[in-house]
C-alpha cells in the first residue's frame, strides 16, 4: 500500500490510500466494510496504531483491494459507491506531512560517514561506539510540510538540505531482535530537512544534530510489501537517492551503503524500552548538498528529492 495524508480545500486532513486512478479516502470507504466506521475522519497515525475495531491496517488493505478489483472491471467508482466521493483525484487535493501528528520520533545516524564528513569541517572525530551501536536522539520536529509545499526562505546565505528517509512501525516493541524489529516495520517515507548550515555545524557540535528550519515529509508511505525487489538479503535497500535543485542534481546516495539497518536500529531502541505502534525513525543525514557540492540554496528555488521506489518530493523556496 501507499499510504498518504491528505487535505481538501479547507477541509480537515484526511486519511488515504494512493491508486493509480487517485486516492482512495479511508473514512468514506469504510462504509463498504463495516456499519462500525467512525463518526469522524481518523488520522493515518490512529489506522497504523490500530487502536479502532473497524478502521485499521488490515481493513484498508481489504478496501484497496475491492476498489482495485472494481477498476480491473472497468465499473464507475463513483457511481458504484453511490456517489459517494471516495475516490478523490490527486490534483484536487494537497498532501500533508504522511503523518502531520507525529508524536515519538527518533533520528539516528544511520549512515556514519555523513556525520564523519560533518564533524569533520568542525575538526572534530564522532564517537568509536557509533561503529558499534547505533545513536539515537529525539527528533526536533519543526512545522512538517507535505509535498509541493512553498517554505519560507531561513535567514543565512548557506541554506542546505539535509536528506533522509524515515520508517514507521505497525506493532509494539520491547527488547525486539533484529528479525522481530525487521517484520514491525510498516513502511517508508522520505524527509527533506532545510537548515541554515552556519548555524546547523554549530549545533553538531553542542549535541543538537541540526535544527531544522523546516521539514518536508512524504510523499506517502511506501508499506515493505511494495518493495521486494529492492531489498536486499542483508535488510538494506537498493535505492538510490537525488537531490535536485531546479533539476539539476546536486547530491546522490544509495540507501544500500548505510552503516546500519532500519531492523538494526529498531531493535537497538527497543532495549529494555517499549516502542508503541507507529513510532517513527528516521536515518539521520544521508546525504545533502554541502555534502557533495558547493551550491546553497536561494530563494525562489525548486527542489526535488527523488527516491525511485519511493516516489519523488518536491517543494519550493519561497521567492523574497
Amino acid at each position: 500500500m501507499r499510504l498518504v495524508s491528505f487535505r481538501r480545500a479547507s477541509d480537515r486532513v484526511r486519511a488515504g490510500v494512493s491508486v493509480e486512478h487517485g486516492i482512495i479516502d479511508i473514512h468514506e470507504g469504510m462504509a463498504l466494510i463495516s456499519e462500525d466506521r467512525p463518526l469522524e475522519a481518523l488520522p493515518l497515525s490512529t489506522i497504523i496504531q490500530g487502536s479502532h475495531d473497524s478502521t485499521h491496517l488490515g481493513s484498508v488493505a481489504l478496501l484497496e483491494e475491492i476498489v482495485a478489483s472494481q477498476q480491473q472491471a472497468g465499473m464507475d467508482i463513483a457511481q458504484w459507491f453511490g456517489g459517494v466521493e471516495m475516490l478523490v483525484r490527486r490534483n484536487d487535493v494537497q498532501l500533508t506531512a504522511p503523518l502531520p501528528d507525529v508524536h515519538a520520533w527518533r533520528r539516528t545516524a544511520q549512515h556514519v560517514p555523513a556525520y564523519e564528513t560533518l564533524l569533520r569541517r568542525q575538526g572534530q572525530h564522532i564517537p568509536l561506539h557509533w561503529y558499534e551501536r547505533p545513536p539515537l536522539w529525539p527528533a526536533m520536529t519543526a512545522i512538517l510540510h507535505g509535498d509541493r509545499a512553498v517554505l519560507p526562505f531561513p535567514s543565512t546565505t548557506m541554506c542546505d538540505v539535509e536528506c533522509e528517509i524515515a520508517w514507521v512501525t505497525q506493532g509494539d516493541l520491547h527488547n525486539a531482535d533484529v528479525g522481530d524489529a525487521h517484520d514491525a516495520i510498516l513502511g517508508l517515507f522520505m524527509i527533506g530537512q532545510v537548515v541554515a548550515r552556519d548555524r546547523a555545524d554549530d549545533d553538531v557540535l553542542h549535541g543538537l544534530w541540526s535544527r531544522p528550519t523546516g521539514a518536508v515529509m512524504g510523499p506517502m508511505i511506501t508499506t515493505m510489501d511494495e518493495l521486494g525487489e529492492f531489498t536486499l538479503s542483508d535488510g538494506r535497500l537498493r535505492i538510490d537517492l537525488q537531490i535536485l535543485v531546479n533539476d539539476v542534481r546536486v547530491a546522490q546516495m544509495n540507501l544500500r551503503d548505510v552503516h546500519y539497518t532500519m531492523a538494526e536500529v529498531t531493535a537497538h531502541a527497543s532495549d529494555n524500552c517499549l516502542i508503541p505502534a507507529g513510532s517513527v525513525f528516521s536515518s539521520g543525514v544521508l546525504t545533502s548538498i554541502s555534502l557533495d557540492s558547493s551550491t546553497w540554496l536561494v530563494p525562489g528555488d525548486d527542489v526535488t528529492i527523488d527516491a525511485g521506489p519511493l516516489g519523488t518530493l518536491r517543494w519550493s523556496m519561497e521567492d523574497w
